[in-house]
C-alpha cells in the first residue's frame, strides 16, 4: 500500500494521538501550529518518527500557504482548532488553491456545519458522533447489560492479516482455530464489513475481529498470525 503525506493544522492531545496513528502505518505528517507548546507536545513523537516534521506558524497567513505546494501523494489536510473560525480560514485559503485536496475539519459547534460544506470541507462533528454512541447505548441497553457479566471471560482480538500471516490467502474453513474462538467479524481495507463463511478468503489488510475465552487468546494468534 503506497504511504501518503498529511498535514495536519493545530490541535493538541487530539493532534497527537492522530499523528502517531499515521505514523505508526508508516505515513509521513507535517504538524503545523503557531502555539509553541503544541509543537511541543508532539515533539517527543521525533524521537520514534523520523518522518514526522514540525513547522511553527500560524496557518491562517495566506501568503505563507501560497509559498508551499502539496504534491500528489497528499492524503488529507486535517485541521483540529478547538475555534471553528480558524479552521473555517484556514480551509478556505487552501480551497482557493486546491480544487480537489481533501480537507477534513473539525466542527466544534454544529451550527457551523454549512459553512464548511458550502466548500466542499468534510466535517468531523463531535457532537453528533457522541449523540450516536449514546443512542446506540439506550437502544441496545438489555443486549450490553447480558454481555457484561462475562466481560472477564471474553476477549475481543482485532488482528490486521499481512501477506505472511498462515491464514494470508486461505479459506476460513482451512484453518484450525482453537476450540471456543471463532472469527466474527472481517474488515476489508475498502471498509467493507462482512460476516465471513467458511469459504470466505482472508486476505492481506483484512482486520479480522475474533472472539474467545481468554484462556485460548495465544492459540487463537498461532493459528492465524
Amino acid at each position: 500500500m503506497r504511504k501518503k503525506i498529511f498535514y495536519i493544522f493545530e490541535g493538541k492531545t487530539l493532534a497527537y494521538a492522530l499523528a502517531k496513528k499515521l505514523l505508526l502505518l508508516g505515513n509521513s505528517v507535517y504538524y503545523v501550529s503557531k502555539n509553541p507548546e503544541s509543537i511541543e507536545i508532539l515533539d517527543g513523537l521525533k524521537v520514534y518518527h523520523s518522518s514526522l516534521e514540525l513547522i511553527q506558524h500560524d496557518p491562517t497567513d495566506i501568503n505563507w500557504i501560497d509559498n508551499f505546494e502539496m504534491t500528489k501523494d497528499i492524503g488529507a489536510v486535517i485541521l483540529l482548532s478547538e475555534d471553528d473560525a480558524q479552521n473555517f480560514v484556514i480551509s478556505w485559503i487552501l480551497r482557493q488553491k486546491y480544487d480537489t485536496l481533501k480537507i477534513l475539519s473539525l466542527v466544534n459547534h454544529v451550527e457551523n456545519k454549512f459553512v464548511f460544506d458550502d466548500i466542499n470541507i468534510i466535517n468531523i462533528l463531535p457532537t453528533l458522533w457522541m449523540e450516536k454512541v449514546i443512542e446506540s447505548t439506550l437502544k441496545y441497553e438489555d443486549i450490553t447489560d447480558f454481555f457484561n457479566p462475562y466481560v472477564d471471560k471474553l476477549s475481543i482480538l482485532e488482528m490486521t492479516i499481512s501477506k505472511n500471516d498462515k491464514s494470508c490467502n486461505k479459506p476460513l474453513k482451512e484453518l484450525r482455530p482453537p476450540e471456543n474462538s471463532i472469527v466474527g467479524v472481517i474488515i476489508k481495507k475498502n471498509g467493507e464489513i462482512m460476516v465471513p463463511q467458511g469459504n470466505t478468503i482472508i486476505e492481506e489488510e483484512d482486520k479480522l475481529i475474533v472472539f474467545s475465552i481468554k484462556e485460548q487468546v495465544q492459540k487463537v494468534k498461532d493459528a492465524l498470525k
